[in-house]
């Protein structure tokens, strides 16, 4: 229904005439949306008589089975009603928020510690509560208005993901290169007191925010259960471009493994007092010091997979399954990545100096197998500098310089965590196909599990 043709609105849309809304960028053929009249480059208003901003607004007062809508198109402001039967969408998107920038200056952050002529989005800090939500990014929370925690609030944006780093205000300023800020508890007791459930990271700076200073942050922390669901204790990282930035100690094998000794007590008394796994370690930490990761078999780590925690053990679990499995030999001929029939498969597996740890006794037992040769290759990084270990930050200017001199192999394995999400380029902007076309051979991104892996290299 149109409210009126001119434009000019009553006082019952008075609101939303100055609001811009948000727009809609594709409106599916045939759907409801559709149907009611809106269209793309429409703005929608308000739904249920309350203002949207973004997404989540839609999201959540879109969930309504009868929805009252009111969206601009041109001039005109325009309204309907809108019911949903059982199953049914009403097929629009949405345009995406823009999010907001960083504006702390933590001495570790990694978008700091980048080289230069790297992608410009590469550069850009968000700090933003909505990709909090959405998609489990950390933040400070140090940007957060009033109206900001009235939405979260109202809108029930749990869990939410604050990096924490100390709690002591005068060292967690300092850690975010900020003059002062208010006590950290000022804000989890606003979660706690609207039922925001909250997962929490600490990015640990060896004699900035460890010892002591680290025992304080974690038992302020610990009071917060059962709202806080989950603490990870990450390792900072550190890469050879820290000109002009405060010195930083780097992570050691022996520090990591003082490290694991002195949080296994801590780590005890939570589980005993709280009744569940809630604090861990992240894997980087028993790979630098060269011990077993963890088995996580039954305990929720998926939300703080993304900070490292339960990736090794994900990948190594169903190994033991995979290895009885495993053929004595290779049916000759029975590949088409055989261009000899009587020379071995050759197949090369690229990995960083962190996953090489667990993958070279995979490696051993796969080159057991008659016809099968498996080659490791461990890419250092000279992009970040060799503190940087992680598969997932190799350039593709180290990857194909190491593999340049094998280039006689049957095909190359890489792990899709080295590739920009959603195509196959580098984060220098190599793409996939140059690295294959300088070899000569088929370069194949897998899946970082130990059951790709093993499909990947056996597959004919």
């Amino acid at each position: 229904m149109e409210i009126n043709e001119s434009g000019t609105v009553g006082s019952r849309f008075a609101a939303y005439e100055k609001s811009s809304g948000v727009g809609l960028t594709h409106v599916e053929a045939g759907g409801l949306a559709e149907r009611i009249g809106l269209r793309a480059g429409d703005r929608l208003l308000a739904i249920n008589g309350h203002a949207v901003e973004d997404q989540l607004d839609v999201r959540f007062y879109a969930s309504a089975r009868r929805l009252r809508i009111q969206w601009r198109s041109g001039e005109s402001i325009r309204e309907t009603v809108a019911r949903l039967r059982a199953g049914e969408n009403l097929g629009w998107e949405i345009e995406p928020f823009e999010p907001r920038r960083c504006t702390n200056r933590c001495p570790f952050c990694f978008v700091f510690q980048l080289p230069r002529g790297l992608r410009r989005p590469l550069y850009f800090r968000d700090e933003d509560y909505r990709l909090s939500f959405l998609y489990g990014h950390y933040i400070t929370g140090t940007n957060l208005s009033d109206h900001d925690l009235e939405r979260i609030a109202r809108l029930r944006l749990s869990p939410l993901y604050i990096s924490v780093h100390a709690t002591e205000p005068k060292l967690r300023a300092r850690m975010l290169g900020r003059r002062a800020l208010p006590p950290i508890s000022q804000l989890f007791d606003f979660f706690v007191s609207h039922d925001i459930q909250v997962h929490a990271q600490i990015v640990v700076c060896p004699d900035w925010n460890d010892g002591p200073a680290l025992i304080q942050t974690l038992n302020d922390l610990r009071r917060y259960y059962p709202a806080l669901r989950s603490v990870a204790v990450v390792p900072v990282g550190l890469t050879s471009h820290r000109a002009h930035l405060p010195r930083i100690r780097r992570v050691t094998p022996r520090y990591a493994a003082g490290m694991i000794d002195s949080m296994k007590p801590v780590m005890r008394e939570w589980r005993r007092a709280l009744g569940e796994r809630v604090l861990f370690l992240a894997d980087e930490w028993y790979l630098r010091a060269e011990r077993k990761v963890p088995d996580y078999r039954g305990i929720a780590v998926a939300p703080q997979f993304e900070n490292g925690v339960g990736m090794v053990d994900e990948f190594l679990r169903p190994w033991r399954q995979i290895e009885r499995r495993l053929p004595q030999k290779l049916a000759n001929g029975k590949t088409s990545m055989l261009p000899v029939k009587t020379r071995p498969r050759s197949a090369t597996v690229v990995t960083g100096v962190s996953a090489a740890v667990f993958l070279r006794p995979i490696v051993a037992r796969l080159n057991s197998i008659e016809g099968l040769r498996v080659h490791l290759v461990v890419v250092r990084n000279r992009l970040f500098g060799p503190t940087v270990t992680v598969s997932g930050l190799l350039s593709g200017r180290d990857i194909l310089d190491a593999l340049i001199s094998r280039r006689r192999r049957d095909f190359y394995l890489l792990p899709t965590n080295c590739l920009r999400p959603g195509d196959r380029v580098f984060l220098d902007d190599l793409s996939l196909d140059h690295i294959a076309a300088h070899l000569n051979r088929p370069v194949v991104p897998i899946e970082g599990t130990c059951r790709g892996l093993v499909k990947a290299i056996l597959a004919p």
